[in-house]
């Protein structure tokens, strides 16, 4: 689905030639990546041109908030592809100014390697002009040059921060590209990349060498950072070889010389570090040294970026205790907040103990929730892992109920709210590539409130549930959908006071398509086919969610409207979701906002409960670099409900 009108593929025919020439290299002539290793020499200078406190807020960027305005970080490395987009980095010397080496304005470092065949130049944006599916969105003007050569001329037929503009030298026989430079603007960085293509054939996808001027700019701070990569160094060091600071040893490695400008700021840098260490005592250093170790790096650090820390077989990871991206709104929800921690004991490579808790804050409900599971991974090759989570809902009520407090309190007080608590114990495991069995105990209780009250009343004030839960996950096709079935029984044991049989299925299909288009269907129905009590009807596919979620998590599997109180009020419930995801949907062609759109979403959802007619909603959403929105309407029948919305904070999202 594209509002776009088809391309007009170039003057002549022989231009025609040549574009196809190049959507069709990488599948004509170069062969996979898997498999191969890179030397690869790193070299980034930031110019800090405008700043001010704002900026010690921004992910990354404290270590260039205060002190020198300019900075330099140069890393010899070895790259390992799976693909030219999928790599793994694995620094080995390292040297520069930037204090204790921290990395500043990571988005700049997929600049390095940009797919220019791929459907998209970078990891999920930036459409490349040069893959055939995206000719919908690009013109093209090709200019023949002297030799077996043309040059290529590309924009974007409509402003927007997916596309880029920008020229490349192309080979007319072959189609391979053989120099490109090309401009755009993305998360609030403008970037110029300059790239020379390698002449191996081999390597025919990868530069040779790469520049990337770049400029951030935001909330009165302006920074340029330049960027270098040279592929294919000639000198290859040891796999132990990690992290090792050493500004000899990288002068001996570095392929192409400093520019006066980097050697002026390793020159500022060296008298400044010079200058400190003459004039303090040694024992005023250690002091100033140590406040400065507490103060900057552990305290700024962490407030505004997550902390991870290895330590012999423990790993540790602390989400930002000030970070815009764990808060969101809803107009069911209100306003939440979120944290998450993770701490890892490994043994080896095949078993390891993860304890991952998840806390949250909920504004509008004033309470607080929590997930902790512990999970000890046995193999995970075929996702082998026992679990035990604990874990809270919100507080909740039954109309079934309610009209029987009424009934007996003569509608004389409001029944309160019973607070939600389950314990669950399971084993998981792939049986088969499409085949994943999981099996367990899950123990479950709602306690009041106001126990004495509800006490007062005749009825119980607390429901408690225990029994095993199976759980079938299908995959027989390799991109197909997912179909899942589970049972789940309620048994009178453990002090348990509800007992039942439920069963639910569902499936899920998410299919992406060309051009950063996605489909996201799904499907299910639960029933119980026998219940102690009318009380309280919990399900496990079909339940709220207190925490937010981002746009790249489950809004599309989710009802937005829908009042809590309905997840729990029906023997059985069928639902259906829909979205579709595409970059320059509606939106996105407006002028002056249109261009500051990364992608938009359509939204439908229904449902079929008890006791009441068929629930819908609709919706249309949008993501940019600042926030997510969902905009949603829900309809009773034919009958409007009610509209609302939905909104996450993205701001610094791949910072």
């Amino acid at each position: 689905m594209t509002l776009m009108p088809s391309v007009c593929f170039a003057h002549n025919d022989t231009d025609s030639v040549t574009l196809h020439r190049i959507w069709n290299y990488r599948r004509n002539y170069t062969t996979p990546l898997k498999g191969h290793e890179h030397n690869v020499y790193m070299r980034y200078v930031f110019d800090v041109e405008k700043r001010n406190f704002l900026l010690w807020l921004v992910p990354t960027m404290y270590v260039v908030a205060k002190d020198d305005r300019q900075y330099i970080s140069e890393s010899y490395c070895k790259l390992r592809f799976r693909d030219v987009d999928d790599y793994e980095v694995h620094r080995q010397i390292i040297c520069g100014t930037i204090p204790r080496h921290r990395t500043a304005m990571p988005p700049l470092l997929e600049f390095t390697t940009p797919d220019f065949y791929d459907v998209t130049l970078y990891p999920d944006h930036c459409l490349s002009p040069f893959h055939h599916a995206n000719r919908i969105f690009y013109y093209y003007h090709i200019n023949q040059q002297p030799g077996d050569c043309a040059l290529v001329h590309f924009r974007p037929r409509t402003p927007n921060t997916q596309l880029v503009t920008g020229h490349a030298v192309v080979n007319n026989t072959t189609g391979q590209l053989q120099s490109v430079q090309l401009e755009g603007e993305f998360d609030m960085i403008s970037f110029k990349v300059s790239a020379l293509m390698s002449k191996d054939e081999n390597y025919s996808q990868l530069p040779e060498r790469c520049s990337t001027d770049a400029v951030f700019h935001s909330a009165g701070n302006r920074i340029k950072a330049n960027l270098l990569t040279v592929y294919n160094c000639p000198e290859t060091l040891p796999d132990s070889i990690r992290d090792v600071k050493d500004r000899a040893r990288m002068e001996q490695l570095r392929p192409v010389p400093l520019t006066p400008n980097d050697m002026n700021i390793y020159r500022q840098y060296d008298e400044k570090v010079s200058k400190s260490l003459s004039e303090e005592p040694q024992d005023t250093v250690k002091r100033h040294d140590w406040l400065k170790e507490i103060g900057w790096d552990i305290i700024g650090y962490n407030l505004i970026k997550g902390n991870k820390t290895d330590i012999g077989h423990v790993t540790m990871h602390v989400s930002p205790l000030l970070n815009p991206l764990y808060f969101g709104y809803s107009h069911s929800h209100g306003l939440s907040y979120k944290l998450k921690f993770g701490l890892q004991y490994t043994w080896n490579s095949h078993r390891f103990l993860t304890l991952k808790p998840e806390f949250g804050y909920n504004f509008k409900l004033n309470q607080i929730f929590y997930t902790v599971p512990l999970r000890m991974n046995y193999n995970p090759k075929r996702n082998g892992y026992a679990e035990l989570k604990w874990a809270n809902g919100n507080h909740t009520s039954n109309s079934i109920l309610e009209n029987d407090f009424r009934e007996r309190m003569k509608d004389s007080i409001n029944m309160p709210e019973y607070k939600d608590m389950l314990i669950q114990a399971i084993n998981n495991v792939m049986a088969f590539d499409w085949l994943e069995i999981t099996s367990g105990l899950i123990f479950h209780k709602r306690t009041a409130l106001d126990r004495n009250l509800m006490k007062a009343a005749g009825l119980d004030d607390e429901f408690r549930s225990f029994g095993p839960m199976l759980t079938v996950k299908l995959s027989p096709w390799y991109d197909g959908p997912t179909l899942t079935a589970n049972y789940e029984r309620g048994m009178n044991m453990f002090g348990a006071n509800l007992t039942y049989g439920r069963w639910e299925f569902d499936a899920s299909y998410l299919h992406r398509m060309k051009c950063m288009r996605i489909l996201n269907l799904r499907a299910g129905t639960g029933f119980y086919t026998h219940r102690s009590s009318n009380y309280f009807a919990d399900y496990t596919n079909f339940r709220d969610n207190n925490l937010p979620t981002g746009w790249e998590d489950d809004w599309s599997g989710q009802f937005q409207l829908l009042n809590s109180r309905w997840y729990n009020e029906s023997d059985y419930y069928f639902r259906g979701h829909a979205s579709y995801e595409s970059p320059l949907l509606v939106l996105s062609h407006m002028p002056l906002i249109g261009r500051y759109i990364e992608s938009e979403r359509l939204y439908i959802s229904a449902l079929s409960i008890q006791h009441t007619r068929p629930y819908f909603e609709v919706g249309y959403g949008l993501s940019n670099r600042l926030f997510s929105i969902g905009l949603f309407g829900s309809f009773l029948g034919s009958e409007f409900q009610k509209f609302g919305c939905k909104v996450t904070v993205e701001l610094f999202r791949r910072w």
